[in-house]
């Protein structure tokens, strides 16, 4: 018999976080920062310029891009059965307000990532891209609750249930949904629908989530309920 580890101590004496319902009205779906910053372009330029060796870089970043389309196409069915069924959609979108770093927040300001909302970069993803009547919230920071009044809008359409979907996994994603957990929401992440900066964080993020503070379905699962 192999050696028992924390893990299976806390597996043990855990409560599974029980199932919650679904629906519109009461659940909504949000897009986190599905622009096309995800590209790998700047990535590519960056790591050569690093003195990293470029086919092996490209090599990676192809493997990284694909990873990111398989979660945009998921995020676009699961998003057009949302409109469909009557789901409120919200999307938010990183960026900064102006090309002045100091008008953005400090820890973006501190690893130098300044993208105005007016530039390429910052714009949606064209199959993500919001249409008339869909809440669109813009931050500065990681998490879709930090700097902007998401949770108040959320409690006064009497929402009590998220469905996250999006980028980074184990950065503005993640940010979100302990936050929404923390305050009181159902929360949902679509394991699918999201990318991380590399797949072993994208595990991680999903292991130590799951049941503790959020539910964790894929993108075949969430049709079914939705």
């Amino acid at each position: 018999m192999s050696k028992l580890t924390m893990d299976d101590v806390f597996k043990a004496v855990a409560k599974p976080l029980l199932e919650f319902e679904v629906k519109p009205g009461k659940t909504a779906l949000l897009l986190i920062d599905m622009q096309n910053l995800i590209g790998s372009e700047d990535l590519l330029q960056e790591a050569i310029e690093g003195g990293l060796p470029e086919q092996e870089v490209r090599e990676l970043l192809g493997e990284h891009d694909r990873k990111v389309r398989a979660a945009v196409e998921n995020a676009r069915k699961i998003l057009s059965v949302s409109r469909e069924k009557g789901y409120d959609i919200i999307h938010v979108r990183l960026g900064a307000p102006t090309d002045n770093p100091r008008h953005t927040a400090k820890v973006n300001r501190k690893a130098g990532f300044i993208v105005p909302m007016t530039s390429e970069k910052a714009q949606f993803l064209e199959e993500l891209k919001p249409i008339e009547g869909e809440l669109v919230f813009e931050k500065t920071n990681g998490g879709a609750f930090t700097g902007t009044n998401l949770d108040f809008v959320l409690r006064n359409m009497d929402i009590t249930g998220i469905i996250a979907m999006g980028f980074l996994t184990d950065q503005c994603v993640f940010a979100t949904v302990v936050y929404a957990g923390d305050v009181g929401y159902d929360v949902l992440l679509v394991s699918d629908a999201c990318a991380a900066t590399t797949p072993e964080n994208h595990e991680a993020i999903l292991r130590i989530s799951k049941d503790v503070f959020l539910k964790v379905k894929s993108t075949e699962e969430l049709l079914k309920v939705l």
